[in-house]
C-alpha cells in the first residue's frame, strides 16, 4: 500500500506539500499540484479518510434524523438526499426517530459531539421544538424540513400547506360541492394544523364560515382514521353527511373511503374525497385511485443537503427559508357533478 510519503518521492515535492493540497490548504501551486495528482493517480494512492478529518476538523458526514424510515412515502426525499450528495464528499448517515422525540434528542446528540459536520431534521411533530431550540442555541449546522419555526433564524425547507388545502377546496368546489369537511391527520404534527387552518381560511374566502361539526378529528393512521369515520357514520342520516371530505393525508383518506364505502356511502357517486401525500394505499384498499396533493419531496431532500453543505463551508452564510407548493393531482374520488 502506498504512502503519503511514495506520493511526495515520485512527484518531487515535499510531504508536507502533499498533506496542505490533500487537506486542501493553501500554499501549493499549480504546477505542484498537477504533480501530486499525477503521483497519486499512478500509485493508486488513496488519502486516509480518518487523517483528513482529524486535519480539517471535519468528518464530511452528515446526519439525517427522521421520524421513521419503514414508511415509502419518505423514499423520494431520502433518494433526493443521496443524489444530491453523489458528487460531493459528504456521506450520509441515517437514523430512525421512531416516532419518539427522546430517540430523535440521542440521535442529535451523537452526531453534534463530533461524529457529523451538519444534520438534517425532518418531521413536524410539535414536541420536536425541544430538539430545534437545542441545535439553534448550539450555533451547529442544520436544516429542518417540513416543519417550521418561524422566530427562529435556522435552515428551513418547508411545504405550503396552506396552498395545498385552498387547492383542494377549489377542485371540489369546482366539482359542484357545497358541504366540504376536513378529516384532519394528527394534530401533534405542525403540518396537520397547517393544513386544518388552511381549510378554514379556504373555505371562508369562499363564503363559508366553518364550525366544529365540519372538522372531523382522526389520525394519519388508516385503520385508526376508518374506526373514527364508523363512528363518526354511525346513525347518521344522508342529508346530515357532507358532500366532500378534504383529508389531511393520504392514509386518512384511505381509512375514510374504507368506512364510508363499507357503509353503503359511494366514492366519489355520493361523497368526493381529496387526500394530502400522494402516497400509496394499503393492500386492503379497492376503491377509487385518490384524488390528493403532492410534495415535491426529492427536490426538497436534494435542495436541504445543498443548503447544509453551504453552511458547513461557509459558517457565516445567511440561514435559508425555502417554501415548496404541493401539486393537485386529480384521480377518481372527485369528478365535476352532472
Amino acid at each position: 500500500m502506498s504512502s503519503l510519503q511514495d506520493v511526495a518521492r515520485l512527484a518531487g515535492v515535499s510531504a508536507t506539500l502533499v498533506s496542505r493540497y490533500i487537506n486542501g490548504q493553501k500554499g501549493v501551486s499549480e504546477r505542484s499540484k498537477q504533480k501530486i495528482v499525477e503521483a497519486m493517480r499512478t500509485l493508486n494512492y488513496r488519502p486516509n479518510a480518518i487523517a483528513r478529518s482529524l486535519a480539517k476538523r471535519r468528518t464530511h458526514t452528515i446526519g439525517i434524523v427522521m421520524d421513521t424510515l419503514c414508511e415509502p412515502y419518505f423514499f423520494p426525499l431520502v433518494t433526493g438526499l443521496e443524489d444530491a450528495s453523489d458528487d460531493t464528499e459528504y456521506d450520509l448517515v441515517f437514523c430512525s426517530g421512531r416516532n419518539n422525540v427522546g430517540v430523535k434528542q440521542n440521535a442529535v446528540r451523537y452526531f453534534t459531539q463530533g461524529r457529523a459536520d451538519g444534520v438534517i431534521f425532518y418531521g413536524s411533530r410539535l414536541d420536536d421544538e425541544t430538539i430545534i431550540q437545542s441545535l439553534a442555541g448550539q450555533g451547529f449546522p442544520f436544516v429542518v424540513v417540513e416543519n417550521t419555526f418561524p422566530a427562529l433564524g435556522i435552515n428551513n425547507i418547508s411545504l405550503d400547506n396552506a396552498f395545498g388545502s385552498a387547492a383542494a377546496v377549489d377542485h371540489l368546489i369546482s366539482c359542484g360541492c357545497k358541504r366540504i369537511y376536513h378529516v384532519g391527520g394528527d394534530m401533534q404534527h405542525r403540518v396537520s394544523i397547517d393544513r386544518q387552518n388552511g381549510f378554514i381560511y379556504a373555505m371562508q374566502r369562499h363564503g363559508t364560515i366553518v364550525n366544529s361539526g365540519m372538522l372531523i378529528q382522526a389520525d394519519f393512521d388508516v385503520h385508526g382514521t376508518y374506526r373514527i369515520m364508523k363512528e363518526y357514520l354511525a346513525g347518521k342520516r344522508a342529508a346530515d353527511l357532507p358532500d366532500a371530505l378534504y383529508c389531511g393525508s393520504d392514509n386518512t383518506a384511505y381509512g375514510a373511503i374504507m368506512a364510508l364505502e363499507e357503509a353503503g356511502i359511494h366514492v366519489p357517486g355520493d361523497i368526493m374525497v381529496v387526500g394530502f401525500d400522494n402516497d400509496n394505499p394499503p393492500r386492503e384498499y379497492d376503491y377509487a385511485p385518490l384524488t390528493t396533493l403532492s410534495q415535491p419531496l426529492h427536490e426538497m431532500g436534494r435542495r436541504a443537503l445543498e443548503i447544509l453543505i453551504e453552511q458547513i463551508e461557509n459558517p457565516d452564510a445567511p440561514a435559508q427559508k425555502i417554501a415548496y407548493y404541493p401539486e393537485l393531482i386529480v384521480r377518481q374520488t372527485t369528478l365535476p357533478k352532472a
